[in-house]
């Protein structure tokens, strides 16, 4: 028990966690340990020394338990896997990774078994003893696992703690098979005597057990050892956990998944926060106004639109706390707001607190629990004490992980329960991932938001439904105005998405049929199974790894053709091209890195790296007037740019007016008061460095 949760862990920095790994995990872990049942049987039959046998396949699955790391990284890391169906990636990773080491463990127990039942003279309690025995080490090895050493240890370290656990048996078992303890033991009288050549062979395997037992020890010492020599000799053996995503700063494993923070090369106020495969949120510590994410962007829009485009304060519940982005946010638009945060996962608090801008004194009610035990324990309240929990102008419902969907939070019971914690004019919102072609799990969560409000509607966060993307359910009492959403955004010039009309509802209605989610029925992950076999994202991710890694080599050519084998994936893929424009201007192609650029800004009008490195190739060429247009729609997006701020000064010296120069490095020395270069430019104009 303790290898399948272990396993469920260890593939969801790959895979994530759904119904999908889990049933990759558990058959393949069964069929493992099938086979080496009945490998392990005829073993048991035709072994002469039967405890040194035992000892052998101890040691050879402490070994196939250190592999799992090994493999399992083999396996997240390989484009054949990734260019597969997401199904079909699942399961022959699980097989690559998991199969030899359960199989390897599976031929322990017949072993055993006949070893208890050569000892006994009663064959049934024998075997009804070890069995029980055996259902109390795997309740044990599953609590322990699962409560404590998950969070203390790590995946990683359970593995190779697991590993000299079973090294340790093997050398007990090497012992018990030595002479000096056959002597002691009852043995039976018909049995084969001993000869010279087999003490000879006992005392080899004790010596060779000791040797491999100390083996073992070293690397466990190797694993968790202190200090920075055992460090790196554990990282480079694979031995000690740490975040696949280059650039982190922050890592954690919690009992409920993987956290990791990083920071942008050259720009660390730029972070992204993943949960497991999945990357969560974004954020600019530099710009906290700054939404990244679209359907962040269309959250505020309907805060706005209940409350005003002002600084009233809101009260509102959010059950999800991804990164904290999005109620930080609110705390600093609107002071005063009362804000309920439900996140069931107190590391993804102490992460944001830590790397990703949440203020430990942040105004949030934080509350660690599932989101519907919280709505379930909220209405006992309040019928207990009317009034106990107030209602909410707005509850936002942001849980959905990838394709790792609660389901318990989609259902027609806890929105019934959820809308009455509303105000009378209040909103419900609640995202999802899901592909408009397909679309089963947004017509069942449409279906289901219609039978519980009068009103129902959806905006996607991209323009063209279709793809796989984010949509943003809105459920209320009263009619609500979403044709007009764009324009009750903070930064209506960033908004590109689609409001959902009856058309659009009527499609996903006839492709897929009637169904409303229940308690009793919510397939959710069948509904995204369509979905799920389209995913491609591997197969992107690892062409913009090796894209990435050529870079990083100097192989200008090589990252070029990795980045546009990515784009043949997903052809408007944002960091992609991205990555592509850059490699153009690292090679000197700056024509071809202008033509990615000028399509980045088509794509995503808010995207400021690609207007900034656009502006700064245009005035390298003299075209200083686009160059102009480009730095100052950056600036309209994300004033806080000292750097764009910088540039500008330069090119209005350039053009001959100091005044203007001078205000634009005052402005940038307000937000970057250490920077040296603004101070000299101010300087050599004989301007103060602030506006006097």
């Amino acid at each position: 028990m303790t290898v399948e949760l272990v396993a469920s862990r260890l593939i969801a920095r790959f895979l994530g966690s759904s119904l999908y790994t889990w049933t990759g995990v558990l058959g393949v872990i069964l069929a493992g340990m099938s086979l080496g049942n009945y490998l392990g049987g005829r073993m048991a039959d035709g072994a002469r020394n039967l405890r040194g046998r035992v000892a052998v396949m101890f040691f050879a699955s402490a070994a196939a338990c250190l592999a799992i790391l090994w493999l399992n990284g083999l396996a997240g890391q390989s484009p054949a896997l990734m260019g597969l169906s997401w199904p079909a990636r699942i399961l022959l990773h699980m097989t690559w990774a998991f199969l030899l080491p359960a199989t390897v463990l599976g031929t322990i127990s017949p072993m055993i078994a006949k070893l208890a039942i050569d000892r006994s003279t009663q064959t049934g309690r024998a075997i009804g003893t070890l069995y029980a025995w055996n259902a109390v080490g795997s309740i044990a090895g599953t609590f322990v696992t699962g409560f404590y050493l998950t969070a203390w240890l790590g995946s990683v370290r359970i593995v190779v703690s697991m590993a000299l656990v079973l090294a340790a048996l093997g050398w007990l078992y090497a012992v018990a098979a030595s002479p000096r303890f056959a002597r002691r033991r009852h043995t039976d009288p018909h049995g084969p005597t001993r000869t010279h050549t087999d003490a000879g062979d006992a005392a080899a395997g004790v010596i060779g057990a000791s040797l491999g037992l100390a083996v073992f020890a070293a690397l466990f010492a190797l694993a968790l050892a202190p200090g920075e020599t055992a460090a790196k000799a554990g990282d480079w053996l694979g031995l000690r956990d740490g975040p696949l995503e280059a650039d982190a700063i922050y890592f954690a494993e919690t009992q409920y998944q993987i956290l990791t923070v990083t920071a942008e090369p050259g720009n660390p106020a730029h972070r992204s926060f993943f949960q497991d495969k999945l990357k969560h949120s974004e954020v600019d510590l530099s710009d906290l106004g700054d939404l990244k994410y679209p359907y962040m962007r269309i959250y505020d829009a309907l805060v706005n639109q209940q409350m005003g485009r002002n600084r009233e304060p809101v009260r509102l519940l959010l059950l999800g706390g991804g990164g904290y982005v999005f109620p930080n946010y609110l705390s600093q638009q609107r002071p005063g707001s009362e804000l309920v945060v439900v996140e069931i996962d107190p590391g993804v608090t102490r992460a944001a607190q830590l790397a990703f801008g949440l203020p430990q004194d942040a105004p949030l009610e934080i509350v660690h629990m599932d989101a519907r035990n919280y709505v379930a324990d909220a209405l006992r309240q309040n019928r207990a004490q009317p009034g106990a929990v107030p209602p909410f102008d707005l509850i936002v419902c942001d849980s959905v992980s990838d394709y790792s969907v609660p389901y318990q939070l989609t259902t027609l019971e806890f929105i019934e329960q959820v809308r009455q914690l509303l105000k009378p004019g209040g909103v419900y919102v609640m995202n999802l991932i899901d592909a408009f072609d397909a679309g089963g799990f947004m017509n069942a969560v449409a279906q289901t938001f219609e039978a519980v409000f009068p009103f129902r509607g959806a905006v996607s966060a991209v323009p063209e439904l279709g793809p796989r993307n984010t949509t943003v359910f809105v459920g209320a009492n009263q009619p609500m105005p979403l044709e007009d959403i764009a324009r009750w955004t903070t930064r209506p010039d960033t908004f590109a998405g689609h409001v959902l009309d009856a058309a659009d509802f009527a499609a996903l209605r006839q492709r897929n049929g009637v169904c409303v989610l229940t308690d009793d029925y919510a397939p959710v992950e069948n509904l995204l199974a369509p979905v799920v076999r389209m995913d491609r994202m591997g197969l992107l991710n690892a062409a913009v790894r090796r894209g990435i890694r050529a870079a990083e080599k100097g192989d200008l050519p090589r990252a070029v053709k990795a980045f546009e084998r990515a784009l043949e994936v997903a052809p408007n893929d944002e960091s992609t091209l991205l990555n592509l424009a850059r490699v153009h201007e690292m090679a000197d192609a700056e024509s071809a890195a202008l033509d990615v650029y000028a399509r980045l800004v088509q794509l995503y009008p808010a995207n400021v790296m690609a207007r900034n490195r656009a502006a700064m190739i245009l005035a390298r060429r003299g075209h200083l007037e686009p160059a102009l247009e480009q730095w100052s729609a950056s600036l309209d997006i994300q004033p806080a740019q000292p750097d764009v701020l910088n540039n500008l000064g330069a090119l209005a010296l350039q053009q001959g007016d100091r005044e203007r120069a001078i205000l634009y490095w005052q402005r940038a020395l307000a937000y970057a008061p250490d920077a040296d270069i603004l101070r000299k430019n101010l300087a050599a104009v004989g301007a103060p460095p602030a506006a006097e």
